[in-house]
């Protein structure tokens, strides 16, 4: 008990200069400007991972799973090195698992993964930054050190056959506002002029939320007026589903059960029920598959307690 209480202690600390000395990096902010990505290809498989950089066996078995799903690549919703995105833990959090996928030339040398992303010379590991990878001093420095990803690094884009990716840093408690940050403002914009089928876009605090930490309702932006189909947020160590009711808006999903070694709440702040509907799993360990056409975008939740079967499947159709 005085250990977990001490390092508590040192977490906040750590989060109180964080915050003190630096804003949330946003758009244009950051260091130069990544190659883009754009990969055509008439249909993708990918994965979706969150709250997992723990070094620990539910990472592994997660990690695992996703492998033998041989998707083309995989996107993160934060959390992807626990406690502190200390560059101490940052490859066995990581590049232990995921190394294959990651293709990083820019990191130092003892950073660099080496496995067959590397060798193709294409990225395949699309993470966006979570609360414990922004409590680094200075915030971020780790993750941007160890990743080579595409524009800014921290609020970025790619496309992939006929999705639009959006990746955002939400930072440690996702106060951003919209719709006249740097941030919003370049999402929408790009939003506007995107002509992909799909459109996804992902971070780490959910809009909606029933768990422990609750929604984060400074991220309610109106993706549906902006054309986003999906809308993928972890924080919470759960999986789970927030339905807008009587409204043809996006999918909002939360994947952050894919490594961290304990589960939330799933009812700690109820969200009111005449407004939504909420699925939620606090009992199993995994990850989110979708499969992507031409006008279709299937998303199956996994747990490796029980891979052969999804235990809650969305289809978006075009």
């Amino acid at each position: 008990m005085l250990r977990y209480i001490l390092s508590s202690l040192i977490i906040c600390a750590m989060l109180v200069v964080a915050v003190a000395a630096t804003k949330i990096p946003a758009a244009g902010d950051a260091k130069s400007a990544g190659a883009p990505v754009n990969v055509q290809a008439d249909s993708i498989t990918f994965a979706v991972i969150g709250d997992y950089g723990r070094d620990t066996k539910q990472e592994d078995s997660v990690a695992k799973m996703v492998k033998s799903w041989s998707p083309d690549f995989i996107i993160t919703v934060g959390d992807n090195n626990y406690s502190t995105g200390s560059a101490a833990t940052i490859k066995t959090n990581i590049g232990k698992y995921y190394g294959d996928y990651i293709y990083n030339p820019d990191a130092k040398p003892d950073w660099q993964c080496h496995g067959k992303a590397e060798q193709q010379k294409q990225n395949r590991f699309f993470p966006a930054p979570g609360n414990h990878d922004n409590y680094s001093i200075p915030p971020l420095k780790p993750y941007l050190d160890y990743f080579t990803l595409p524009g800014d690094e921290t609020n970025y884009d790619f496309t992939w056959g006929p999705v639009h990716f959006y990746s955002l840093n939400t930072g440690t408690d996702a106060k951003m506002t919209c719709c006249d940050s740097k941030v919003s403002s370049w999402l929408k914009d790009a939003l506007q002029k995107d002509t992909k089928t799909f459109k996804i876009v992902y971070f780490h605090h959910p809009p909606y939320s029933s768990g422990e930490h609750g929604s984060s309702k400074d991220m309610r932006w109106p993706f549906k007026e902006w054309g986003v189909d999906a809308v993928l947020t972890g924080h919470e160590h759960f999986y789970a589903k927030a339905t807008v009711k009587g409204s043809n808006a996006p999918l909002y999903l939360i994947c952050g059960s894919s490594g961290s070694n304990e589960h939330y709440p799933c009812n700690e702040h109820p969200l009111e029920k005449d407004k939504y509907d909420w699925l939620c799993d606090n009992v199993h360990f995994g990850a989110i598959k979708v499969t992507v056409t031409k006008h279709k975008a299937i998303f199956e939740y996994y747990a490796v307690e029980q891979p052969q079967y999804p235990l809650d499947v969305n289809v978006v159709n075009k």
